[in-house]
Parts: C-alpha cells; structure tokens; sequence
C-alpha cells in the first residue's frame, strides 16, 4: 500500500496551467489531507496534475499543488470498490500516493477521474514514458483502456 502521511509538504506554490500546456480535464475538487479542506479546481495536463484553490481559499492559506507524474507511486479509489462504504459517512475519494504524502482528492465523478489518469499513463508509455504508479481500485473499469 503507498503511503500513510497525509501531511502535505511545505513548498512554495505550484504554477497554474502553463500557456501551451495541454489539459485533457478539469473539474471542481476538494484537497482533504488534514483537518483543514481546500476547495478549488483540478486540472490534468500531458505534464502534471495541478490542483488550484479557490481565492477564498488561498487567502486563508491554501497554496496551489502540483504532482509529476513520475512522483506518483500509487493510485487508489478509497473505497477500492464504488459499493464500498467509507467509516464515517465520508465521500469516496482518490488518493494519490507519492514518497512524501498521500494526497486525498475528492472529485464528482471519481471514477472518470482515475480513468483519465490512467489513460495519460497509457498515452506516455506510448511515446516513450514506460513508468506507471500501480492503480487499486475493484468493479470498476473503462472501455477505453480495454484492447481491441
């Protein structure tokens, strides 16, 4: 399993979308590590994810994040299958899991999600990207990452 810290590291803000970079989905999320949740939107490009607060969030301290996507070990849908059910009542969520931290993100269609994060893996092994973080997650698989 990745990684048990779910304290995010301290470094300066991330960049937003960069002019020329390509993002193939973006959508309204929830960073949830920790006791304090950010709101904000999530962006995935061929080069990274970015997740971007809102400016009410910002101005309470929430800083823009970014995760390479040779820094990501593991993905993994929380609860593994979408009949699981999360102690608490909490939302399913994804977390992505790299050396430092797990980063827990809460987006509306989640399995869309893991599903687009996955096929940018499959599009950089392709073109020469042979490295790809281990996907957990049961009952629930796309059509486009079946072969033909």
């Amino acid at each position: 399993m990745g990684t048990k810290n779910r304290k995010l590291p301290r470094r300066p803000h991330a960049d937003r979308p960069r002019p020329g970079e390509t993002v193939r989905k973006q959508g309204g999320a929830d960073l949830q590590n920790g006791w304090y949740g950010r709101h904000g939107t999530l962006y995935l490009t061929d080069e990274r994810i970015v997740f971007v607060p809102t400016i009410i969030d910002s101005a309470l301290g929430g800083k823009r994040r970014e995760l390479l996507y040779d820094d990501i070990t593991e993905v993994e849908r929380y609860p593994s299958s979408p009949d699981g059910m999360i102690p608490g009542g909490k939302r399913p969520r994804a977390i992505l899991h790299t050396a430092e931290c797990g980063y827990e993100l809460i987006v509306g269609d989640l399995d869309a999600w893991i599903d687009a994060i996955e096929i940018i893996y499959a599009h950089r092994n392709r073109h020469g990207h042979p490295y790809a973080p281990t996907f957990i997650r049961d009952g629930s698989t796309s059509a486009l990452l079946k072969e033909l």
